[in-house]
């Protein structure tokens, strides 16, 4: 028994050992933690009172332009001012609009956003596993954080969804996709506008991989997002002012 019991906590420590440091266990390590996360996430949704900061505003600001057909900005607005974002997070909290009873489904909204988090946890995960050199139990930081939790499920922030984007980007531009990142990445700055700050790092990795000429097509991409979302809007005005068009 006692030889056993040895044998027993040396393979303990080995497992241990292969999960926390050694790429052979960061498949093993990663479906660990996203299994524990989902099931964290359940409880969090199902225990911890849901906090309300700005999701209903979200909902006043989409509804100006789904109910009342509302594209001048200066007369979209909710409880907490008027609209500041950009013309993907009306549509993309337009469709969560649609899918959650008009924004009052609330526990609906929050697995809806589970479902966001988990997926871009498995997006960094991905991001991580391309680092050889680093180990693995910096993958447990990622799933203890209180606030990215409180983020997602609990106050369901548009922040997840525009970052659940840049990361896709830097996902793409790892495996040297850069056209699709560029595209990701514009769909990112097209939620929310600070993701502008990533822009200068972008810049210079364009420069540095495909040089000036280059990197105009890339840019081109980016910018086009944003003209393809005013050409619609536009669309949508003129066909609402004039119907018959």
């Amino acid at each position: 028994q006692g030889i056993n019991a040895e044998y027993g906590t040396k393979k303990g420590k080995q497992v241990i050992n292969e999960l926390l440091f050694l790429p052979s266990g960061f498949l093993k390590l990663a479906v660990l933690l996203f299994i524990f996360d989902t099931i964290l996430n359940y409880f969090i949704i199902q225990y911890v009172p849901y906090t309300e900061i700005d999701w209903k505003a979200y909902m006043q600001e989409v509804a100006g332009v789904i109910e009342s057909g509302i594209y001048d900005y200066g007369k979209l607005e909710g409880d907490t001012g008027p609209l500041v974002y950009p013309a993907g997070f009306v549509y993309i909290f337009g469709a969560l609009y649609h899918s959650t009873d008009q924004g009052a489904n609330i526990r609906r909204a929050q697995y809806i956003f589970m479902a966001l988090y988990l997926i871009m946890l498995l997006i960094v995960f991905a991001i991580y596993s391309k680092f050889k050199k680093l180990p693995n139990w910096p993958l447990i930081l990622l799933v203890v954080s209180k606030r990215i939790h409180s983020i997602f499920v609990l106050r369901l922030f548009n922040d997840c969804i525009a970052m659940l984007f840049l990361y896709l980007a830097i996902l793409l531009f790892i495996h040297n996709k850069w056209s699709l990142g560029c595209f990701s990445y514009s769909v990112a700055v097209s939620i929310k506008m600070n993701i502008l700050l990533f822009a200068p790092g972008l810049l210079l990795l364009l420069l540095l991989r495909f040089g000036v000429v280059g990197t105009i097509p890339k840019l081109t991409i980016c910018a086009a997002i944003q003209v393809l979302y005013f050409l619609i809007n536009m669309l949508i005005i003129i066909t609402t002012i004039f119907p018959n068009f």
